[in-house]
Protein backbone atom coordinates (compact mmCIF):
# COMPACT_ATOMS: atom_id res chain seq x y z
CA UNK A 1 0.00 0.00 0.00
CA UNK A 2 1.53 3.39 -0.55
CA UNK A 3 2.11 5.51 2.16
CA UNK A 4 0.40 8.41 1.34
CA UNK A 5 -2.88 5.90 0.54
CA UNK A 6 -2.26 4.46 4.05
CA UNK A 7 -2.06 8.01 5.84
CA UNK A 8 -5.36 9.15 4.04
CA UNK A 9 -7.29 5.86 5.42
CA UNK A 10 -6.32 6.68 9.15
CA UNK A 11 -7.00 10.08 8.95
CA UNK A 12 -10.66 9.38 7.43
CA UNK A 13 -11.28 6.75 10.21
CA UNK A 14 -14.77 7.18 11.95
CA UNK A 15 -14.91 7.78 15.33
CA UNK A 16 -17.61 6.03 17.32
CA UNK A 17 -20.21 8.47 18.68
CA UNK A 18 -19.52 10.16 22.33
CA UNK A 19 -23.04 8.17 23.46
CA UNK A 20 -21.42 4.45 23.11
CA UNK A 21 -18.24 5.10 25.14
CA UNK A 22 -18.33 4.09 28.63
CA UNK A 23 -19.16 0.77 31.14
CA UNK A 24 -22.45 -1.25 29.73
CA UNK A 25 -24.13 -3.44 32.38
CA UNK A 26 -25.93 -6.33 30.90
CA UNK A 27 -29.69 -6.59 31.27
CA UNK A 28 -30.57 -9.23 29.09
CA UNK A 29 -29.91 -13.12 29.29
CA UNK A 30 -27.53 -13.60 26.26
CA UNK A 31 -25.40 -11.69 27.72
CA UNK A 32 -25.03 -12.31 31.51
CA UNK A 33 -22.19 -14.35 30.79
CA UNK A 34 -20.21 -11.43 28.94
CA UNK A 35 -20.48 -9.30 32.06
CA UNK A 36 -19.50 -5.72 31.20
CA UNK A 37 -19.24 -3.50 27.96
CA UNK A 38 -16.60 -1.03 28.49
CA UNK A 39 -16.04 1.25 24.95
CA UNK A 40 -12.68 3.27 25.01
CA UNK A 41 -13.16 6.84 23.36
CA UNK A 42 -10.42 5.54 21.05
CA UNK A 43 -12.37 2.69 18.96
CA UNK A 44 -11.37 0.06 21.40
CA UNK A 45 -13.37 -2.25 24.03
CA UNK A 46 -13.13 -5.00 26.58
CA UNK A 47 -15.33 -7.50 26.54
CA UNK A 48 -15.06 -10.63 28.56
CA UNK A 49 -12.05 -12.52 27.46
CA UNK A 50 -11.19 -9.79 25.04
CA UNK A 51 -9.19 -6.44 26.17
CA UNK A 52 -8.62 -3.29 24.51
CA UNK A 53 -10.35 -5.04 20.97
CA UNK A 54 -9.98 -2.64 17.96
CA UNK A 55 -12.94 -1.81 16.16
CA UNK A 56 -13.91 0.32 13.20
CA UNK A 57 -17.08 2.12 12.19
CA UNK A 58 -18.79 1.18 9.48
CA UNK A 59 -22.37 3.15 9.62
CA UNK A 60 -23.87 5.06 12.28
CA UNK A 61 -26.82 7.33 12.92
CA UNK A 62 -28.03 9.59 15.47
CA UNK A 63 -28.82 6.44 17.83
CA UNK A 64 -27.52 3.65 16.16
CA UNK A 65 -23.75 2.48 15.22
CA UNK A 66 -22.30 -0.32 13.73
CA UNK A 67 -18.86 -1.45 13.87
CA UNK A 68 -16.70 -4.27 12.59
CA UNK A 69 -13.68 -6.11 15.19
CA UNK A 70 -10.52 -6.06 14.36
CA UNK A 71 -9.66 -9.64 12.60
CA UNK A 72 -7.36 -10.23 15.38
CA UNK A 73 -10.12 -9.89 18.21
CA UNK A 74 -10.55 -12.54 20.56
CA UNK A 75 -14.23 -11.65 21.52
CA UNK A 76 -16.87 -14.07 21.65
CA UNK A 77 -20.23 -14.91 22.53
CA UNK A 78 -20.62 -17.31 25.29
CA UNK A 79 -21.99 -20.22 23.59
CA UNK A 80 -20.85 -23.91 22.71
CA UNK A 81 -18.69 -23.30 20.43
CA UNK A 82 -17.86 -20.16 20.71
CA UNK A 83 -19.51 -17.59 18.22
CA UNK A 84 -16.77 -15.13 16.98
CA UNK A 85 -17.86 -11.91 16.96
CA UNK A 86 -17.88 -10.02 13.84
CA UNK A 87 -20.42 -7.35 13.46
CA UNK A 88 -21.82 -5.67 16.44
CA UNK A 89 -24.84 -2.94 16.09
CA UNK A 90 -25.52 -0.58 18.84
CA UNK A 91 -28.62 1.24 19.39
CA UNK A 92 -29.30 3.86 21.93
CA UNK A 93 -32.74 3.77 22.76
CA UNK A 94 -34.54 6.85 23.56
CA UNK A 95 -34.06 7.26 27.43
CA UNK A 96 -30.06 7.54 26.72
CA UNK A 97 -29.45 4.95 29.47
CA UNK A 98 -30.54 1.07 27.46
CA UNK A 99 -28.69 0.15 24.21
CA UNK A 100 -29.97 -2.53 21.87
CA UNK A 101 -26.72 -4.77 20.98
CA UNK A 102 -26.77 -7.22 18.15
CA UNK A 103 -24.13 -9.25 17.71
CA UNK A 104 -23.49 -10.89 13.96
CA UNK A 105 -20.78 -13.46 13.91
CA UNK A 106 -19.86 -12.03 9.61
CA UNK A 107 -20.72 -8.70 7.63
CA UNK A 108 -23.03 -11.04 5.30
CA UNK A 109 -25.10 -11.87 8.58
CA UNK A 110 -25.34 -8.74 9.75
CA UNK A 111 -26.81 -7.37 6.11
CA UNK A 112 -29.45 -10.17 6.44
CA UNK A 113 -30.33 -9.00 10.00
CA UNK A 114 -29.36 -12.80 11.41
CA UNK A 115 -28.07 -11.74 14.90
CA UNK A 116 -26.09 -14.48 17.01
CA UNK A 117 -27.72 -13.10 19.54
CA UNK A 118 -28.93 -9.46 20.40
CA UNK A 119 -30.40 -8.45 24.10
CA UNK A 120 -29.95 -5.19 26.25
CA UNK A 121 -27.30 -3.31 28.29
CA UNK A 122 -27.48 -0.70 29.94
CA UNK A 123 -25.88 2.40 31.98
CA UNK A 124 -25.40 1.78 35.74
CA UNK A 125 -25.56 5.16 36.81
CA UNK A 126 -29.44 5.56 34.55
CA UNK A 127 -33.06 4.62 36.09
CA UNK A 128 -33.80 1.86 33.94
CA UNK A 129 -34.30 -0.71 37.06
CA UNK A 130 -31.44 -3.28 38.47
CA UNK A 131 -29.83 -5.32 35.92
CA UNK A 132 -31.55 -8.62 37.60
CA UNK A 133 -35.40 -6.93 37.02
CA UNK A 134 -34.79 -6.18 33.48
CA UNK A 135 -33.12 -9.29 32.54
CA UNK A 136 -36.25 -10.75 33.45
CA UNK A 137 -38.57 -8.47 31.74
CA UNK A 138 -36.32 -8.19 28.55
CA UNK A 139 -34.73 -11.49 28.14
CA UNK A 140 -32.81 -12.76 24.97
CA UNK A 141 -31.32 -15.42 24.24
CA UNK A 142 -28.96 -15.75 21.64
CA UNK A 143 -29.83 -18.29 18.63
Amino acid sequence: MHPLLAVALIATAQPAPAWLAGDWEPYSNAFIGLHMLSVQGNNTLSWKDCSNASFEVVDTSDNSVTIHLAKNSRCTLDDAPPTRMDTVRFTLRDNHCDLGVAVYASPDAAKRNEPSAEGLYGKSRCPSGPASQAAANLSTTTR
